[in-house]
């Protein structure tokens, strides 16, 4: 990190005002309100076969609902990995039928319980922090949670912190015979699944779409704080990802949320939430989280996350066929929007000729370098992200990057190693390779803060370079509810000059500052946005 002759207590207020851009909202959290076994739950004392005759008095409805939720939790811990078995009576009881259970498993989005380390009635839990979006309808809604050890390969795909899936148990009572009482039980995922077939006919299916994120959120305290220690070492604790966040379903469009500086994707947390609510939305889109360090200058994520897209496109749709490899959106906060313009921008030669003083060709480099390099300057436009919405980004700059509190950040600051190392290994193999406008890149100092600034030459080309497809762009700019000239106005971070994009199809001003993310006019139109076709 480079010095800068601060006193303890005046660095400590600079941080402060620094990370007020921040908007990454704090984790949420899962007030269990009573749990089976406890004094408070009305299934207290009820063993598994008791259970089972409650979830049988009216199927799927009411308290046999809850029960059936209970007798998930009770079966992954008596049970564990089988999918069948036999219930016996318990021994002080006058009953005399016993239970023989089976759990379905096949069909899309269909889980066994032992996927899942931990289940419980998601109606057991009170959500804080973020609105809680349920369902009415047939079966229990679960807290599913799996430990994200590994165990199986698509599971690099998914957030470390943990697996979470939107499960409902459905109920199905099977035949009576000899004594013993067949019964089929089904884990939905209800993203995927909108409907349950009950009693022969098919009907809505009970959903509860915020636990599942409550719980994910609530083991992200890590990540909170790494949206502000990453950005000050070479060394982030994270490196750069491309997270699902459900199954893939090669039905849905991707919808790729991207972060702004200082910031993770918990900034998306109550917008995520608010779309998994909406029936049309959460049938059409599959939402995809990109967790970049933000020290670096935007174009550096903006190559990774290309690369990370088309890997998973092609891992999980090699003949890139599915609806969810011809056509994807992202949603993009601030330096987000930056990142975003590297996956639909035709650079052509427009950067090299600014940046180094001769031909690629002519340089001194190893094959990966070459390669990481024509990728860096002259990347191709990914041709299936069809629409773009850009909330309050900075496509011009900002001139936050050069006031005061700007350069205290740019001498704060520190990129990533690998960024760092890579343009200076170039420089030194190639001296005087690097243009007088892009010698801090040679040097490996600069960084985000800086290549945020009006007068960087990135943010003088990057604007108005050509889409590579046809990609419909939209706006959502903030102006604080002032009243005034609306290209006089700014979201007291980023001026509407910098914000505003003629070629927009849309434009919406909202009364919100930087942090617009949470804002219910951003929301709605969000939503809006998403709808058209």
């Amino acid at each position: 990190m480079r010095k800068i002759g601060l006193t303890l207590q005046n660095l400590s207020a600079a941080l402060l005002l620094l990370l007020a851009p921040s908007c990454a909202m704090v984790p949420a959290r899962l007030d269990r309100t009573h749990a089976l076994g406890q004094a408070n739950c009305p299934f207290e004392q009820r063993s598994l076969h008791s259970l089972l005759e409650l979830s049988l008095e009216t199927p799927n409805e009411g308290d046999s609902a809850h029960a059936l939720g209970h007798v998930v939790e009770k079966w992954r811990e008596e049970f564990g990995s089988e999918l069948s078995g036999a219930v016996s009576p318990d021994s002080d009881s006058d009953a005399t039928t016993a239970f023989r259970v089976r759990f379905r498993t096949s069909g899309p989005a269909i889980f066994p319980p032992a996927y899942f380390d931990e289940l419980s009635p998601a109606i057991d839990y009170r959500v804080r922090k973020i609105e809680h979006y349920q369902k009415e309808g047939v079966g229990s809604p679960l807290r599913a949670l799996r430990e994200n050890t590994g165990r199986e390969p698509v599971e690099r795909h998914f957030p470390p912190e943990a697996i979470t899936r939107e499960v409902t148990a459905i109920l199905y009572p099977g035949r009576k015979s000899s004594g013993i009482r067949h019964v089929e039980i089904e884990l939905r995922c209800a993203l995927y699944h909108e409907d349950a077939i009950d009693e022969g006919r098919r009907k809505p299916m009970a959903a509860d779409y915020s636990v599942a994120l409550g719980a994910l959120l609530e083991r992200a305290g890590k990540l909170k704080k790494s949206e502000v220690a990453d950005l000050f070492t070479p060394s982030p604790a994270r490196d750069p990802k491309l997270f699902l966040m459900e199954p893939y379903d090669p039905r849905k469009e991707p919808l790729i949320m991207i972060h702004g500086l200082l910031d993770s994707p918990l900034a998306w947390s109550e917008l995520t939430n608010s779309l998994r609510s909406e029936p049309e939305l959460r049938r059409r889109y599959q939402i995809w989280h990109f967790l970049y360090n933000t020290s670096a200058p935007p174009l550096y994520a903006g190559r990774l996350l290309r690369q990370q897209y088309r890997e998973m496109r092609r891992g999980f749709d090699p003949g890139l066929d599915d609806p969810a490899s011809r056509r994807a959106t992202l949603l993009t906060h601030s330096m987000g929007g930056i990142v975003a313009r590297g996956l639909i921008s035709d650079p052509g030669s427009a950067f090299w000729e600014v940046g180094f003083t001769r031909p690629m060709a002519s340089l001194e480099l190893n094959e990966k370098d070459r390669a990481d390099l024509q990728e860096a300057f002259f990347w191709k436009p990914e041709p299936s992200v069809r629409r773009v919405i850009f909330i309050a980004t900075p496509h011009r700059g900002s001139d936050f990057a050069d006031n005061s509190l700007g350069r205290l950040g740019r001498a704060l600051v520190s990129p990533p190693n690998e960024f760092r190392s890579f343009y200076q290994r170039i420089s030194e193999a190639n001296p005087g390779a690097f243009t007088g406008a892009y010698a801090e890149l040679g040097e490996g100092k600069l960084d985000s803060v800086g290549s945020l600034s009006p007068e960087q030459p990135t943010l003088q080309i990057l604007p108005d370079l050509p889409l590579g497809y046809p990609v419909q762009l939209h706006s959502i700019i903030g102006n604080r509810g002032k009243e005034g000239p609306l290209e006089e106005s700014t979201d007291g971070i980023v001026p509407y000059w910098s914000s505003h994009i003629p070629e927009a199809v849309s434009e919406k001003i909202v009364p919100s500052g930087h942090a617009a993310l949470e804002d219910p006019d951003t929301i709605t139109e969000v939503k809006r946005i998403l709808r058209l076709r």
